[in-house]
């Protein structure tokens, strides 16, 4: 076994010099502690998550964090960049407009499958939504603008339309805030079903049971607006 083969903890230390770019599978060493680090924060929380354990599952010395990032936060904000990114170009493929054969109430929930899918495709940006927005730390406003908000920006509107065409003097923001924390809840603990459901579903069928749970009937109840069939 040669030194770039051996386990992290048996390595020699390594000459003075420029940090290699690649790890031992050839991949970028930056958008592996990316990948990494995604899910060990999404899974334990910022504060419980140390440099050394994610340079250590990247097979890299924790000196790469340093070179690469400057700090674990600065690692951190990378990751909500990228987490964001594919935010916002999910929630660009979204519907603006209602279709002529559409009507609020369809589009609504149109709209709330497409989070709940894209969601459900990464499912640390749940998680991430929860801990670092919901759960209040020194980094849930940039949390905010870059996770929840744009979800807001997007929804939003749909509910006022929704709610202007049915009727109901429900508070928007509010109505939003319990929305959507439900489809980030439920993506972020679907584990849970598997503990208290007597036959757990698999992915296609807990989207299905999910966005049938949360759609227009269930915001119907919530907003106080005069229930609403597509």
């Amino acid at each position: 076994m040669n030194e770039r083969d051996a386990p992290v903890e048996s390595r020699p230390p390594r000459r003075r010099g420029r940090p290699r770019a690649e790890n031992t599978d050839g991949a970028s060493v930056f958008e592996t502690l990316i990948d990494i680090a995604t899910v060990q924060f999404a899974a334990k929380g910022f504060a419980a998550v140390g440099v050394r354990q994610i340079a250590t599952e990247a097979g890299v010395d924790a000196a790469m964090i340093a070179h690469h990032f400057g700090s674990k936060l600065q690692l951190w904000q990378a990751v909500v960049d990228r987490l964001s990114q594919r935010l916002v170009s999910g929630l660009e493929g979204l519907p603006m407009e209602i279709q002529p054969d559409t009507n609020a109430a369809g589009r609504l929930d149109m709209v709330i499958g497409q989070i709940i899918d894209l969601l459900c495709d990464a499912p640390e940006l749940a998680a991430f939504i929860l801990r670092e927005v919901v759960l209040e730390n020194e980094r849930s406003e940039d949390s905010y603008t870059r996770l929840a908000k744009p979800i807001h920006d997007r929804l939003r509107p749909i509910l006022a339309d929704y709610i202007a065409t049915y009727g109901g003097h429900a508070d928007i923001d509010y109505l939003f805030v319990a929305l959507n924390g439900a489809i980030v809840v439920s993506v972020a603990t679907r584990p849970l079903l598997g503990r208290i459901a007597a036959a757990p579903p698999d992915d296609r069928a807990f989207r299905d049971r999910l966005k049938a749970t949360l759609s227009t009937r269930m915001v119907a109840g919530l907003g106080n607006v005069a229930g609403a069939s597509i």
